[in-house]
């Protein structure tokens, strides 16, 4: 069984969790990031599949602050309010 992951939560709430830790160079803006992601009613683990890029073979693409994605995502993936960056080839769950 796969143990389970501690959550841990940010100065604005984002909830986030490392599965994987990568390793290099964390992306910082305006670097562009690809990334694949899974979108679920309740976690990646045990809720209701809604998304995921990797089935559809279209990995999400931006460049990091830019303004273009979602607040949440760009916390989970440059880090900030107490949210260390990914690191290439990461696996995070938030």
């Amino acid at each position: 069984a796969t143990p389970a992951l501690e959550f841990s939560t940010s100065s604005n709430g984002l909830q986030w969790a490392d599965a994987k830790v990568g390793s290099g160079t964390a992306p910082q803006a305006p670097c562009r990031v690809v990334i694949d992601y899974v979108m679920s009613t309740t976690g990646a683990r045990y809720g209701a599949k809604i998304d995921s890029t990797a089935e559809r073979q279209q990995p999400y693409a931006w460049a990091l602050g830019d303004g273009s994605t979602i607040p949440g995502l760009e916390q989970a993936v440059a880090g900030g309010g107490g949210v260390p960056p990914m690191l290439p080839g990461g696996v995070r769950r938030a």
